[in-house]
């Protein structure tokens, strides 16, 4: 067998699985989406997938900065964790 072969069963093989743990977790209603039963306003629920959202995407964007561009552009992802660690050193500075 190819590789080509073995890498194309392996990927498929992957996505059947996905595709399988998503319909045997879907939801049944909209109730299901929300987390603690419901307990946590919808505006709290959101900005907490709105961080999630974010991290995930700088996680992403500075993987491809630092493959496309190599060790050079490893400066931009010091700067970048920087800034995303500068609103908690502000805060824990903040008299309780």
């Amino acid at each position: 067998m190819s590789q080509f072969a073995i890498n194309l069963l392996f990927v498929g093989a992957s996505f059947a699985l996905y595709i399988g743990i998503a319909i045997w977790a879907r939801a049944g209603s909209t109730k299901d989406f929300y987390v603690a039963g419901g307990g946590v306003h919808p505006i709290t629920n959101g900005m907490a997938t709105a961080a999630d959202w974010m991290s995930a995407a700088s996680f992403i964007s500075m993987a491809g900065l630092l493959a496309s561009g190599g060790y050079a552009n490893s400066t931009f992802l010091m700067g970048w964790t920087r800034w995303l660690r500068y609103p908690r050193d502000v805060v824990s500075t903040l008299p309780a």
